[in-house]
């Protein structure tokens, strides 16, 4: 069951699996949880890529140093997915794709120095479903740190 905290909107005009709305919810309960390295790590699959702003990484091992990076400047953080677009292009493909998305939402944090941050953030997704569970290929997110 998702938390229903970190739960977005998504569209109601178009069916959206409960697999996937639990999966993005769940995601950034993760991403929250500077103890969750490896279960947020697990979140994707071994050759995938992640971008945020201008930090990138491709495979488990960058994602996981880019996770890591993540905390080390920051004290607590709390997501707060606002909108989820799904995209719907076509058949299989042969890309394997179960579901893709752009979405977009705010960041509150609290850097180790005390100051507090809020940034706004869009971001891209294409998941896969491996042995029936769903997993990241690409996790693009466009990040605005916004004035104070």
């Amino acid at each position: 069951m998702a938390s229903s905290s970190y739960a977005p909107a998504f569209p109601s005009d178009r069916a959206v699996g409960e697999n996937v709305k639990d999966y993005i919810a769940n995601f950034y309960a993760t991403s929250d949880d500077r103890s969750k390295n490896e279960e947020w790590v697990d979140y994707f699959l071994p050759d995938a890529v992640v971008i945020m702003g201008d930090k990138s990484a491709k495979g488990t091992d960058e994602i996981r140093r880019l996770r890591q990076g993540m905390w080390e400047q920051v004290e607590s953080r709390r997501h707060r997915p606002e909108k989820v677009f799904p995209g719907s292009f076509g058949g299989a493909g042969g890309d394997g794709v179960a579901a893709e998305y752009m979405l977009h939402g705010s960041l509150d944090m609290v850097l180790k120095n005390g100051e507090a941050q809020t940034i706004s953030w869009a971001g891209r997704a294409l998941l896969r479903n491996v042995d029936g569970r769903l997993k990241y290929k690409l996790y693009q997110v466009y990040l605005h740190k916004e004035s104070t």
